[in-house]
C-alpha cells in the first residue's frame, strides 16, 4: 500500500471511530438525562438501571401473563412490518416509475393520489376488518394491510420525485445512442431514481413500523410489541415493562434503517453519501 492509501486508510478508520464514538456519547447523555428526571421525581419514571434489568428480564424470561419473551413478540411484529412493507413496495415502486415517467399517467393518477395519501393508514383498520373479515385470521391481514397501506406512499412519491428529477439530458443521449424505451429503462431511469427509491423506502418501513405498533394496540392482536405495551398498560404493569416495549420499538427501527442504508451503499457505490 503506498503512502497516500495507507493515509486514506488511517483517515476513515479514524472517521469509523469518531462516529461510533459521538453514538456512544449520544446515548450515555439520554441515560443521563433520564437518571436526573427519575432522581429527582420530576416525572414517574423509573431509574434506567431498573429498566433495563425488567428489558433482560422479559427477554430472557417473558412475561407470564402473556407468556411470551419480548424477542417473540418483537418477531411477530417484524414480520407483519416486512410483509406489509414488501408488499407496498411492489406495488408503489414500479407505479411510481410509470406515473413519472408518463406525463399522462402523471395528470391522470396524481389526482387519485393526493385523495387517498392524507388518509392516515390507522383510518383504514375499520374497513380493513370489514374486507378481511370473511378471511381467516382477519387481525393479522389487517395489521399487514395497514402496514402496506402506510410504506405504499411514501415509497410512491419518492419514486416519481426520482424519475422526475432525472436530467433530460440524459434521456436525450440515450436516445441519440440509438437505445431502447427498456435500455432506458434500465440504464437511466433505474440508476437515476435509485436515490430516491431507498430513501422512500427507508421512510416507508419506518411509518409502517409505527403503524404496525398502533395497529396491534387497537386491533384484538395475540402478539407484537404493540399489544404488550398496551396490555401492561390495561393490567397496571410497571412503567418499566412499558418502557422496555419502548426501547424495543426504537431498537429494531434503527436496526431496520441501518441495514438499508448499509444495502444502500452497497447498491450506489457511486454516490458519495
Amino acid at each position: 500500500m503506498d503512502v497516500n492509501g495507507a493515509e486514506y486508510a488511517a483517515g476513515s478508520r479514524s472517521r469509523t471511530l469518531s462516529y461510533v464514538l459521538i453514538r456512544i456519547l449520544s446515548i450515555i447523555f439520554l441515560i443521563i438525562i433520564w437518571q436526573t428526571i427519575a432522581s429527582l421525581k420530576l416525572a414517574s419514571l423509573p431509574e434506567p438501571i431498573e429498566t433495563f434489568g425488567m428489558l433482560i428480564t422479559l427477554m430472557s424470561e417473558g412475561e407470564p401473563i402473556l407468556g411470551r419473551t419480548l424477542q417473540e413478540h418483537a418477531a411477530a411484529s417484524l414480520m407483519r412490518v416486512l410483509e406489509g412493507s414488501i408488499a407496498g413496495f411492489v406495488l408503489a415502486i414500479p407505479l411510481g416509475i410509470v406515473i413519472g415517467w408518463y406525463k399522462y399517467v402523471e395528470k391522470f393518477a396524481g389526482t387519485i393520489v393526493e385523495v387517498f395519501r392524507p388518509i392516515p393508514p390507522l383510518a383504514w383498520i375499520p374497513l380493513a376488518f370489514i374486507i378481511f373479515r370473511n378471511f381467516g385470521n382477519t387481525t393479522t391481514l389487517v395489521q399487514v394491510f395497514v402496514v402496506l397501506v402506510g410504506a405504499f406512499f411514501p415509497a410512491l412519491l419518492a419514486t416519481i420525485h426520482g424519475v422526475k428529477s432525472i436530467d433530460a439530458i440524459y434521456f436525450e443521449a440515450a436516445r441519440t445512442f440509438g437505445a431502447s424505451p427498456s435500455q432506458i429503462f434500465a440504464k437511466v431511469i433505474v440508476p437515476g431514481a435509485l436515490p430516491s427509491i431507498i430513501t422512500g423506502v427507508r421512510t416507508g418501513l419506518g411509518v409502517g413500523w409505527m403503524c404496525v405498533v398502533a395497529a396491534e394496540m387497537i386491533g384484538s392482536s395475540a402478539s407484537g410489541i404493540g399489544f404488550f405495551i398496551w396490555v401492561m398498560y390495561e393490567v397496571g404493569g410497571g412503567t418499566a415493562e412499558i418502557i422496555s416495549g419502548m426501547i424495543a420499538i426504537g431498537f429494531i427501527g434503527y436496526l431496520m434503517n441501518e441495514g438499508i442504508l448499509f444495502l444502500s451503499r452497497r447498491m450506489m457505490k457511486w454516490d458519495s453519501n
